[in-house]
């Protein structure tokens, strides 16, 4: 993935200037290599101005894009101009001076939007200096860099659908540039500059009004109880419900009760006594397993790898053709079955293709399927409904990116909960 874009893209990014897209004039006027392109024309008047556009436009999915330009040699005058430009505009003068072209000039400072007049915007850049583009698709708007020194916005209410093409133009003899797209570190702090787009797109997030009441009062803060409650959080979830919800929710011994008695539970599977939890679970909510068999076979495949574990392979066996045998009713239970049956042909099955099974994590997802099943089977969600919202913002973050949003791709919700509150 390039360095001028944060994001990862199905387009692809400029590399280099495409020398072939002037015509007659650039391959008269513009000497181009790579990303290095020289004026050798006679600079004599506006006219013999002459432009290059980079080889791809910007990356219609990427809400920020950001490149450079070395200028190698200011030349006789310095006429030379940085910005985008769509593959429309002629190549014949320098960026800006047409429509749907934005360019910042180096021998008077000026921005140029769609005008051979410009106006005042920032400093004269010559020899030495690096001047980056900045294209902000989430503000819509175009700024510049200079040595690492953020000048501002050039350039706002950038029509979205314009596809922007990378931009240099010359005019005056030995001018030379060189531009980095990304193949090498940049100048300017570009990692700061998504930061700071990002924090300016959530605090617009932050402030859209939600609805100011739900059943209790406060639909924000019965997610926050439900999601404490959920998560046995009870001493938390109680100041909650008092102090946010002026005493309409509480939380009762019941619930507590029964929390404790499922984390029981998931504490027996987690700690590989399969039967104890099984045991326990058919106490606690008669009936649960048996409507989820896919849980139960789960269960069962937990118990012999338990006896696999303790080297018990006779058990295993026994258990194998006595409980999981005529089990599997799925192909994923198949396949599950014959992963753990395979464990048996190792002299240490942990270090066989399928000894992840023997690890922890295959203790901690049997227990969460059990936890879920009891939940389930008493009408209750395995989620908070906090966390399904989660999950709902995730699915249409997604569906938004892949339509091209800019603000949804510069949005994040599988990251943790910072103290400001918003997913990022």
């Amino acid at each position: 993935m390039s360095l001028a874009t944060s994001f990862s893209s199905k387009f692809p990014s400029p590399l280099h200037w495409d020398k072939q897209s002037g015509g007659r004039v650039n391959s008269r006027w513009l000497e181009v290599t790579d990303t290095r392109v020289k004026y050798i024309g006679p600079g004599s008047e506006d006219k013999d101005a002459a432009s290059v556009r980079a080889d791809t436009p910007v990356p219609p999915d990427s809400s920020v894009y950001y490149y450079e330009v070395a200028v190698i040699n200011r030349g006789r005058d310095g006429f030379i101009g940085i910005g985008f430009a769509t593959s429309e505009v002629p190549l014949d003068r320098l960026p800006g001076w047409d429509s749907h072209s934005y360019g910042y000039h180096g021998d008077d400072g000026c921005a140029f939007k769609g005008s051979g007049k410009g106006n005042a915007y920032g400093p004269t850049f010559t020899t030495g200096d690096v001047v980056g583009v900045l294209f902000d698709r989430v503000d819509c708007c175009i700024s510049f860099v200079k040595n690492g020194i953020d000048l501002g916005v050039a350039f706002a209410d950038v029509p979205l659908e314009e596809r922007l093409y990378p931009c240099v133009g010359l005019r005056t003899p030995d001018e030379e540039v060189d531009a980095n797209f990304g193949a090498s570190p940049f100048v300017g702090d570009f990692p700061g500059m998504v930061a700071e787009c990002r924090e300016r797109l959530t605090e617009r997030v932050l402030a859209t009004p939600l609805p100011g009441r739900g059943k209790a009062g406060s639909l924000l803060g019965e997610l926050v109880f439900g999601y404490l409650q959920h998560h046995g959080h009870w001493e938390t979830a109680a100041a909650v419900g008092r102090d946010v919800l002026g005493g309409a929710v509480s939380v009762s011994q019941a619930d507590i009760a029964d929390a404790r008695s499922r984390q029981a539970v998931a504490e027996a599977a987690a700690a590989g006594r399969v039967e104890e939890a099984v045991d326990m679970a058919e106490a606690l909510v008669p009936g649960a397993l048996a409507a989820q068999p896919a849980v139960l076979f789960r269960l069962h495949c937990q118990r012999f790898l338990e006896l696999v574990r303790a080297r018990d392979d006779e058990g295993a066996m026994r258990y194998g053709r006595s409980v999981l045998s005529g089990a599997a009713a799925s192909d994923q239970d198949q396949e599950l079955l014959q992963d753990a049956l395979s464990l048996l042909a190792y002299e240490e099955p942990e270090a066989s293709p399928c000894g992840e099974l023997l690890g922890a994590k295959a203790r901690e997802d049997a227990a969460a399927a059990l936890s879920a099943a009891l939940l389930a089977h008493s009408g209750r969600s395995a989620q908070s409904a906090l966390e399904r919202c989660l999950a709902q913002l995730g699915a249409v973050r997604r569906e938004l990116v892949q339509l091209g949003d800019a603000s949804a791709a510069m949005l994040r919700f599988d990251k943790s909960l910072p103290s400001n509150g918003m997913l990022l």
